[in-house]
């Protein structure tokens, strides 16, 4: 095809893929002084990410990865493959030693992510509160003032998460897991994020009220119109979410590509074996 042909060609620009809304590139982070042979002496050839020179630990080491608007990616490994790590460097908790996140283009801001923990209280929740005033404490956040406004954008955003009105009252602490995540979702909702982060998700929760979750995050993230990005040590939640899949084994990326393909017919040996694990 000559190059007129592709200018005038009219749907060429399905073609290119978007702009990546959350871009990260070669990010590295140790805990420990570190020395010149750590990355020799760990990742998949040693066996371990921790460097048996000087007992620095290479939590996570050279990743990239892109995620595009509307695309959850989703990362799995075993507990110290370097998920939590990224994790936190990707909400700002840490600052990592070398490396870039970008969003649209840009520095990443802390105003731009959200994350939706595993427990509550690590999301700033307050246990003794209703949820909707831990919600409402969120919308004051962002300066709403007007009592009525707020009660009524509460309750909406409850509800649409699947909180029964009569429950909207009631003490955090008094919820479930399930429907701990579901409040900490609906503040996520008072000002979409340019980025979602959901830290193990489904950990801990009965096998219905997961799948009810799944369905209720499935819907947020596709509402959002953000990036997203999985956490979870739960292949089964990550293939339901997710669209892509990175694979992490001892702080580096072992393997990546679309979900179903990779947690189907896996090709790294670890990937393989974290497959076959959870299928035995």
């Amino acid at each position: 095809m000559t190059s007129n042909a592709v200018a005038n060609w009219p749907n060429r620009d399905v073609l290119v893929p978007p702009e990546p809304v959350i871009s990260v590139r070669h990010l590295t982070h140790r805990f420990g002084a570190g020395c010149g042979r750590c990355v020799e002496l760990t990742g998949e050839s040693a066996g371990t990410n921790r460097c048996s020179a000087c007992g620095t630990v290479v939590a996570v080491h050279e990743v990239t990865f892109d995620v595009g608007p509307d695309e959850v990616l989703g990362v799995v490994g075993e507990s110290g493959s370097g998920k939590t790590t990224l994790l936190r460097c990707l909400h700002l908790d840490l600052r990592p030693e070398s490396g870039s996140i970008r969003v649209d283009g840009q520095p990443i801001q802390r105003n731009a992510v959200m994350m939706v923990h595993q427990n509550a209280l690590a999301a700033g929740l307050a246990p003794r509160l209703a949820a909707e005033s831990n919600v409402a404490e969120r919308l004051l956040g962002r300066g709403a003032r007007n009592f009525a406004e707020i009660h009524r954008r509460a309750t909406e955003l409850l509800g649409e998460l699947g909180l029964r009105e009569e429950r909207h009252t009631d003490a955090l602490m008094t919820f479930s897991g399930g429907m701990q995540q579901r409040v900490q979702l609906a503040r996520a909702l008072v000002d979409p994020p340019t980025v979602l982060l959901l830290d193990e998700p489904t950990t801990g929760l009965d096998p219905s009220v997961q799948a009810d979750l799944l369905d209720v995050v499935q819907r947020v993230t596709q509402s959002l119109g953000s990036a997203s990005i999985v956490v979870s040590h739960d292949l089964a939640a990550v293939r339901v979410l997710a669209s892509r899949v990175v694979v992490l084994h001892h702080g580096r990326i072992v393997e990546e590509g679309i979900s179903e393909q990779v947690l189907e017919d896996p090709q790294h040996p670890y990937t393989q074996l974290l497959v076959s694990s959870r299928l035995t």
